[in-house]
């Protein structure tokens, strides 16, 4: 994230202890950006930067000199003295940006194995996670990710944070789209989640495909020794279908003609036998144990070394956003 001091902040009432722990602990984590005349010069007269250390002066120093040598066109996020009291830049900058899905531990087996795979992309992401600068937090499901972020809203609840608490919050949203087919509307929990986010104007990301799982590429399903039948039913569908399917419980018990005539165009190719295996079968016990527990397992398919750049791309270059899993970590290094 970028942010850089104004001449104003140095005009009255200037809290040192913030801008000291801004510029000792954060400076490396994110970029300081500074190149008008007027701002630096009040910077450099400034009571805060003549009781810095030489090393902190130099650092500033530098910055300035990096801030005249960039070319690029410099989007300041926060603008001390401007956007920010150094209080609310302190706490701002300082906060982890929270990815927050609908189940912490298992759905951010999708992201490390995006993390993993694009390792260009997600450099800055991935030494986010390793210094907790970036953290996975539980949403609870697509009904309750409201009321975690509600929660995480109400602690900006006090006069030293005037703004809107959402304003304060440093996140990024990631659901499944639950969607059955590619022309399926979304269902009124996706929806409302989508219509809140954006009336907080929180950033976030509905994938394309039906769940998390309908991303794993097929050869990663070449070590799941249970269940093979069924695997190899799926392994025989073709892409669009194997995106909208569900993995978790196939196909509906029930005559295929009364299923609704979307899915009966999706699945229309698929053998007689295959759709009696999808309907007879499923993967609720994934690895064949006594208990359910396809929400735990499937995902760990992620942690496979056949799950590359390049299978990964191969199980989206049909969709309707073939760069979806590179726009996912731009949008996720956008809020770092």
């Amino acid at each position: 994230m970028i942010f850089s001091f104004t001449k104003a902040l140095f005009i009255e009432g200037l809290d040192i202890k913030s801008l000291n722990q801004i510029w000792s602990g954060l400076v490396d984590r994110h970029f300081f950006y500074q190149n008008d005349d007027d701002d630096i010069e009040a910077t450099l007269n400034s009571d805060w930067f003549q009781q810095l250390s030489d090393a902190d002066q130099e650092v500033y120093r530098q910055a300035v000199v990096s801030s005249m040598q960039c070319n690029e066109d410099i989007i300041v996020q926060v603008i001390i003295g401007e956007t920010h009291t150094p209080y609310e830049a302190l706490h701002y900058l300082g906060a982890p940006l929270k990815i927050i899905l609908e189940n912490s531990k298992n759905d951010s087996k999708f992201l490390n194995a995006l993390f993993r795979s694009f390792p260009d992309e997600s450099k800055a992401i991935v030494e986010g996670l390793s210094e907790i600068w970036v953290e996975f937090a539980l949403g609870g499901g697509q009904t309750t990710i409201k009321d975690v972020i509600e929660t995480e809203v109400a602690k900006y609840h006090s006069e030293r944070f005037p703004k809107s608490g959402e304003e304060y919050l440093k996140c990024f949203v990631l659901f499944d789209s639950d969607k059955t087919h590619r022309d399926a509307a979304f269902k009124n929990s996706v929806n409302d989640l989508i219509g809140f986010l954006e009336s907080k104007k929180l950033p976030y990301h509905v994938l394309e495909k039906r769940e998390m799982e309908n991303y794993i590429p097929d050869s990663a399903f070449g070590s799941v020794e249970n269940n093979r039948e069924f695997i190899e039913a799926y392994l025989r569908l073709n892409a669009e279908q194997k995106d909208y399917f569900d993995l978790e419980k196939g196909l509906p018990d029930k005559n295929f003609d009364t299923l609704p005539e979307e899915i009966k165009i999706l699945f229309d190719t698929v053998s007689e036998d295959d759709k009696k295996i999808f309907r007879k079968n499923d993967l609720t016990r994934f690895s064949g144990a006594e208990r359910q527990d396809f929400k735990t397992e499937c995902p760990e398919l992620f942690n496979s070394e056949e799950v590359t750049r390049e299978t990964l791309l191969e199980r989206t270059r049909h969709q309707s956003n073939p760069n979806e899993l590179k726009d996912i970590i731009q949008k996720i290094r956008e809020q770092l």
